[in-house]
């Protein structure tokens, strides 16, 4: 039987197909069909000789999510809110995005304010009932929310998080009144603190999750009719995989869907060549993302955002930049060379795609100083052509006072520069020594960029994995089933505050086993869990994430791991100011799938040979297939390796082989 992971990008389509009993991995890539995702699917299968009837596990990571947020096409949404409280989502956090600007527009609220209604009622932030739900009010103001227009509805109560009585009862009553408005509430988003961070990823939730619920459904029925007889599984922006009903209810969650499916994908594949601390670098066609890997384990951050709106839910810490193979060149008023973050994307695309593009991109210049090849088809789907791609340099280079070769290194030289800044706002800026990381690039772009962001940073490891330019499809086949739970807790760290988080999480534990079983078929015996605590210094308004394996024996020992995780990030830390819990967030995990690499089987490999051009001009390099690098042979820069959907640059001073799981490992001499 055979696994499929698919990721459905803007441009592309990514299939991998996976079979467990030989360790056979095949790749696809198709162009994406926006009107009809399964006709992109089946392209990909079609291509693999792969039927639906013969696979038992589908995983699937789309982008429908954060299209719809980024362009604003989701349903409008009604709130209702606790009296009083009708304008937090107009007010927000009070921040300037320019500091000094007194001419800033305010950022729209996500929701007018004719379709903001108040009820009746007061929740304490201990959870006490101050004023009881109303029940003849909340009639009128269901009524009023009926005849507002909008069929979601979005229910955002003062405190819910701490007692969801209220929002629960909201929501009972207005599923027998009006059964067909779809409710969302907010202790089911995010059950935590943070008024208008809560009310607006509630919000967010609710205008997609008809959108998602139909495509869910309509790829489902489809796949079904191809043949496909099990349940399908959806990638989450925590890296891993949950049911169609859970992923229609809180669609929020697959807002980072693709790129966690290479996060997901970096930490099986480093774990099995035994490298436990990684910054990855995905490299498409209009981003850059970047993740860093410690112990094992990817930071995560409740902080995200999305169309400049916050999202509180557990996801990935990615930082994106706008730096890809679509990213266009262009000079500003100043005269200076400057690289996104406008791309051409996949219409008309770079120049060299020969679509009417007629501005340099870095894909551009990657064709012409000759690390990809003219004669061979971009993920198997575009040929490429360098005729457009050096007319259209040459006219920015007479600008620029350059030759258009010399601008062709220049842009790759200032992408790989933008690159290096955002690994180092993960990494410098966090505490981290990037040389103290294995580079794992991935992306149609990432391998070409690898050795000199490695140079760049000081890094002396670069792990290629297999199938590059499908790794985040690979990571959804490796995914494993998750759950994210979080509960408020706001006490003192003392014994009686340890006590309260202890309860807690055997609550949490409780609910997690029953989730897995019910929507999974994961046994109670087969599910693993890992926890973090939400720790400040009592007077302040932010917490840190503290790792524990279990809560410890006594209040110290839990003052003392959070002191530690405090100084680690900061480099600083008062030992002498009390401490408070916030809250303690569940993670629990099903069975991880067994997903092994065949170790490379090539022959008496011989390579062939090109020209590069680098800051000393052209110079002579070798060719190699990845297929071929078989046992013994070593690739020494500069070089190119090349296989179907990716392209590794190998620099100068960088050399490197195949290991056993079908990695390819450089090493800077």
């Amino acid at each position: 039987m055979l696994c499929i992971g698919v990721d459905i990008g803007g441009t592309f389509t990514d299939v991998i197909v996976y079979e467990p009993a030989t360790a056979r991995l095949a790749e696809a890539k198709t162009l994406s069909t926006p009107h009809d995702p399964a006709a992109a699917i089946f392209e990909g299968l079609a291509k693999l000789g792969v039927s639906l009837d013969a696979v038992d596990r589908f995983v699937h990571g789309t982008t429908r999510v954060t299209n719809a947020l980024l362009e604003g096409s989701g349903a409008p949404v009604s709130v209702v809110t606790t009296d009083g409280f009708r304008d937090v989502l107009e007010m927000g956090l009070g921040h300037r995005p320019q500091l000094y600007s007194v001419k800033e527009a305010a950022r729209p609220s996500l929701v007018p304010r004719s379709l903001r209604h108040t009820l009746r009622e007061r929740v304490a932030a201990d959870g006490s009932v101050i004023e009881a739900l109303d029940t003849s009010h909340l009639d009128e103001v269901l009524d009023r929310v009926a005849a507002a227009g909008p069929g979601t509805v979005a229910v955002c109560l003062l405190h819910s998080y701490r007692n969801p009585a209220h929002e629960r009862a909201a929501a009972r009553r207005l599923a027998e009144r009006y059964p067909n408005l779809v409710c969302t509430v907010s202790s089911d988003v995010v059950p935590e603190q943070g008024e208008y961070e809560r009310f607006a990823t509630t919000v967010l939730n609710a205008s997609v999750r008809g959108t998602v619920a139909d495509y869910l459904r309509g790829l489902g029925t489809a796949l079904a009719g191809a043949g496909y007889l099990h349940p399908l599984s959806i990638m989450t922006s925590s890296g891993g995989v949950v049911s169609t009903d859970e992923a229609s209810r809180l669609p929020i969650n697959l807002a980072l869907s693709g790129p966690a499916g290479g996060v997901a994908a970096a930490v099986y594949v480093a774990g099995l060549a035994g490298h436990s601390n990684v910054i990855t670098c995905d490299i498409g066609g209009t981003s850059t993302d970047v993740c860093l890997i410690k112990d094992g384990a990817p930071l995560m951050t409740s902080d995200g955002t999305i169309a400049g709106y916050p999202n509180r839910t557990f996801q990935v810490e990615i930082n994106t930049i706008g730096a890809g193979g679509g990213s266009i060149a262009w000079r500003d008023l100043g005269g200076e060379l400057r690289i996104g973050p406008r791309s051409a994307g996949s219409t008309p695309g770079p120049a060299c795609y020969g679509r009417g593009g007629t501005e340099p991109t870095t894909t551009d210049a990657h064709l012409l100083v000759g690390h990809l090849d003219p004669q061979e088809s971009l993920g198997g789907e575009v040929q490429l052509d360098p005729a457009p791609a050096q007319a259209a340099t040459e006219v920015l280079a007479e600008q620029l006072g350059l030759d258009a070769m010399e601008l062709a290194h220049g842009i790759l030289r200032l992408a790989t520069i933008k690159m290096t800044s955002a690994i180092k706002e993960i990494s410098v800026a966090r505490g981290h020594d990037p040389r103290d990381f294995v580079l794992m690039p991935f992306g149609g772009a990432g391998p070409m960029h690898a050795t000199a962001l490695a140079d760049e940073l000081g890094i002396s490891r670069v792990l290629v994995p297999p199938v590059p330019g499908n790794f985040s499809a690979l990571g959804f086949v490796t995914a494993r089933a998750r759950h994210d739970y979080v509960r408020t807790v706001l006490a003192a760290a003392d014994e009686s505050g340890l006590a309260s988080a202890r309860a807690v999480v055997a609550e949490l534990e409780d609910a997690a086993r029953a989730q897995l079983k019910a929507e999974d078929g994961v046994e109670a015996d087969q599910v693993s869990f890992a926890l973090t605590v939400g720790m400040r210094f009592r007077g302040q308004s932010h917490h840190l994430a503290v790792a524990v394996d279990g809560l410890p024996a006594t209040a110290e020992d839990l003052v003392a791991a959070f002191h530690a995780a405090y100084a680690e990030r900061y480099a600083y830390v008062r030992t002498d100011h009390p401490a408070e819990i916030v809250n303690c967030r569940l993670t629990a995990f099903g069975p991880s799938p067994v997903v092994r690499f065949a170790a490379p089987s090539g022959g008496e490999a011989q390579p062939e040979r090109t020209r590069l051009y680098g800051p000393d001009g052209w110079v002579d390099a070798a060719v190699w297939r990845r297929s071929e690098l078989g046992p013994g042979i070593r690739v020494t820069g500069p070089a190119v390796v090349r296989e179907n959907g990716s392209t590794t640059v190998v620099g100068a001073g960088w050399s490197g082989a195949a290991d056993e799981h079908g990695n390819l490992l450089l090493t800077r001499d």
